[in-house]
């Protein structure tokens, strides 16, 4: 080897270990990459969006999106966005306490080579509906509409309208501070600070813009949640908001850590076997278990201790089995109502201070969610379940109700009442069977909805309805339309759902039969004299009824009980029934029960029945029935004769919440055979027949002979709905 040979090679080595020595001490040789650019932030709408789909686009159709990441239990997610092109917008997809979620948020710059905090929330979702063509922020998941929409200063405008709204609540103001910012604030998913303002605000988006409801601001009579509304016109002035309605003072609210503690006995109870949850007889609960009577000892509801109602119809379900209770939160604060009538019933806790409702979201162990809601107050000084302390069972239930007649001439029929359709009703409920009832001869409703005089319930005397409370008339008036002077003792009739307005299955609307009540004639008084308009802005959720109780002994306009009840869903126009999820009932069961061919068509006499259905995606079927109705004719002691309807229904219920079939479970006439008062079973000469078996009767060619089934289901929006197919002669 040459001289220069040897002298080239040492060069080589010393130039290699100079290059080691400099990148060990720190100094020249190879630049670090530069860190990667982040997003990092929690997406929440309150509770965590628990193993959501976190996805990021950006306004350059040339980059290549990062692929999507799963946020963690509590929320949190960090998605690398190094080199993409600002205005970004996040996605978030997933389910909170099994409802479905979706949200997104506009990140109109960023910091590169930096970790950047970017939330997904309702509030940025609002920011991006605000910025968005039409109110859609589904719309800026298009590259070049982002661009064009997601600048600084529209974004920044967006933000200030929300965050300056939400502040004119002196309690949201608080926590929010002065630099509070709904994509860049960090928080915590922990039902504290921020989190608890996103826990009692409703958002929603729509084309007539954002709708945010404060449902901590406490209601006081009549009133109802009203939202505040912004539009995209109002980011011009920023600083021009409305005043959200205020929140409740500190202390009449639970903290979230009190309500996560009686979900969390909730979810104790129904972690054991329904036999050690409740003691059964017959199929009756008659005692608590001890881990699951934790409500205030004076707990009552609809007129129910908490044995017969919580024992019975929660504890008492192998189905609720194993069920987790997710983060309850507050859906209505009350202001004490503050009665003073004698007549008018009065809430021991809620009277005289506030109460609230919280809603318990619950997730079956077959996957389905049910939203479950409590009255709680302030008993023994920490806030408990208390319930509704009513000594009746009555309500008002808001829904929509599909109707199809799988009878061929009804496809061509112009009688209103043999026409496929979809109702929007109020189902005014007065049960007979709970309570000092006995003497009760007419209930009068008035509330959003009715005509102002009220919609009056007298007892029924067909056989089938056990007594049970049947709208007569809308005028307010409990005395006989054709003799002004009597007092109407029952009615034949059979209605307790106050249709609000109908529409044709393909939507159109359908016209109502007109109501009639004059000196000789009384008919259709469970319909609308005009179909009710926006009914979730004429019946909001929340809305109050005054419920009015008059009584036999007493034969009296004035009524002898007053209480007052809300509805927990607003109403809907029938015509938003067309975009609902309707199952489908098994053709089979169609031919064998709702045909008077079909080999099920006779007397059903057992529970060994089975109902199959087809339902749809995020939807669930809680329990369904068949209805029969034929006509028949009585004579009582004085020799009168008159024609009754032989009224008759099975029901079903299916072993799991998403089951798509369901088997008898009882006949709903339990007092068959019986009056359910003295006054209807002998009062005056007309006759009053009561069942004498509980047999659906059977499905004739005979006119007049009716069969129906139905299925109550939740929808994905958790509101109840009614899917019935019936055979009408």
């Amino acid at each position: 080897m040459s001289m220069k040979q040897v002298r080239a090679q040492f060069l080589a080595v010393g130039a290699i270990a100079a290059t080691l020595l400099a990148a060990g001490c720190g100094g020249g040789g190879t630049a670090q990459p530069p860190a990667p650019t982040q997003l990092t932030g929690v997406a929440a709408t309150g509770a965590p969006m628990a193993g959501a789909s976190v996805s990021v686009i950006d306004s350059d159709t040339a980059t290549t999106n990062p692929a999507a990441v799963t946020a963690a239990a509590d929320g949190s997610f960090t998605v690398n966005v190094t080199g993409l092109v600002a205005p970004l917008v996040i996605q978030a997809t997933g389910t909170v306490d099994g409802a479905a979620f979706r949200a997104l948020a506009v990140v109109p710059t960023f910091t590169a080579n930096a970790a950047n905090t970017a939330n997904v929330t309702p509030l940025t979702n609002a920011v991006a509906a605000l910025i968005a063509p039409a109110g859609d922020p589904a719309a800026l998941l298009i590259p070049a509409t982002l661009a064009s929409s997601g600048t600084a200063q529209r974004v920044a405008n967006a933000s200030a309208l929300i965050v300056n709204t939400l502040s004119t609540d002196a309690s949201i103001a608080a926590v929010l501070g002065t630099t509070f910012n709904p994509l860049t604030t960090a928080f915590t998913a922990n039902g504290t600070g921020v989190d608890a303002v996103l826990d009692k605000l409703e958002v929603t988006v729509s084309s007539a813009g954002v709708a945010i409801t404060n449902l901590a601001a406490p209601l006081s009579g009549d009133a109802v949640q009203r939202p505040v509304v912004l539009t995209a016109a109002q980011t011009a002035t920023p600083t021009v908001v409305p005043t959200l309605p205020a929140s409740a003072a500190a202390g009449e609210l639970p903290t979230a850590a009190e309500i996560a503690a009686l979900g969390a006995r909730f979810q104790a109870c129904l972690a054991l076997p329904v036999a050690q949850r409740v003691t059964l007889s017959a199929g009756v609960v008659t005692a608590v278990s001890t881990a699951c009577n934790y409500a205030a000892s004076n707990w009552r509801s609809n007129g129910r201790s908490w044995a017969e109602e919580i024992g019975q119809f929660t504890f008492a379900k192998e189905l609720l089995s194993g069920s987790t209770v997710g983060q309850g939160l507050v859906v209505l604060a009350v202001a004490p109502d503050n009665l003073s009538d004698p007549r008018e019933f009065r809430h021991p806790y809620c009277n005289s201070a506030s109460c609230v409702v919280v809603r318990f979201p619950l997730r079956t162990p077959s996957g389905q969610s049910i939203a479950s809601d409590w009255v709680l107050a302030r008993a023994g000084g920490v806030w408990n379940f208390v319930g509704n302390q009513r000594p009746y069972r009555a309500f008002p239930d808001a829904r929509l109700t599909r109707m199809v007649n799988v009878n061929p001439a009804g496809a061509t029929s112009t009688n209103y009442f043999r026409m496929d359709r979809i109702e929007s009703t109020l189902r005014l409920n007065f049960d007979l069977t709970v309570g000092d009832t006995s003497n009760v001869r007419a209930v009068r409703y008035t509330g959003p909805g009715l005509p102002a005089a009220g919609v009056v319930l007298y007892r029924s005397q067909r056989c089938g309805t056990d007594d049970r409370m049947i709208i007569v008339n809308q005028d307010g008036s409990t005395r006989l339309n054709t003799v002004p002077n009597d007092f109407q003792y029952w009615t034949g009739g059979s209605a307790i759902n106050f249709v609000l307005d109908a529409a044709n299955l393909d939507g159109t609307l359908l016209a109502m039969p007109t109501p009639v009540r004059n000196a000789t004639t009384s008919t259709n008084q469970q319909f609308a004299p005009a179909p009710v308009g926006n009914q979730a802005t004429a019946i909001p959720a929340w809305s109050r009824y005054r419920v009015e109780i008059f009584r036999f002994n007493a034969l009296s306009d004035t009524p002898d009980e007053i209480f007052y009840v809300r509805i927990g869903s607003a109403a809907e126009n029938a015509a938003l029934g067309i975009a609902k999820p309707w199952p489908t009932l098994a053709s089979s069961f169609v031919d064998a029960y709702l045909r008077p061919t079909g080999p099920a068509a006779g007397a059903v006499a057992t529970l060994a029945q089975t109902m199959s259905w087809a339902a749809q995606a995020g939807t669930y079927v809680g329990s369904s029935y068949l209805f029969g109705q034929n006509f028949a004719t009585t004579t009582n002691s004085q020799g009168e004769s008159a024609n009754y309807a032989l009224r008759t229904r099975l029901d079903f219920e299916p072993a799991a919440l998403g089951n798509t079939s369901a088997s008898g479970i009882d006949f709903a006439s339990v007092v068959s055979g019986t009056s359910m008062s003295s006054f209807t079973a002998t009062a005056l000469t007309n006759p009053n027949p009561r069942c004498t078996s509980n047999t659906v009767v059977p499905l004739t060619t005979t006119a007049g002979d009716f069969r129906e089934a139905g299925m109550l289901f939740r929808g994905a929006d958790r509101k109840l709905y009614q899917a019935t197919w019936f055979w009408d002669n």
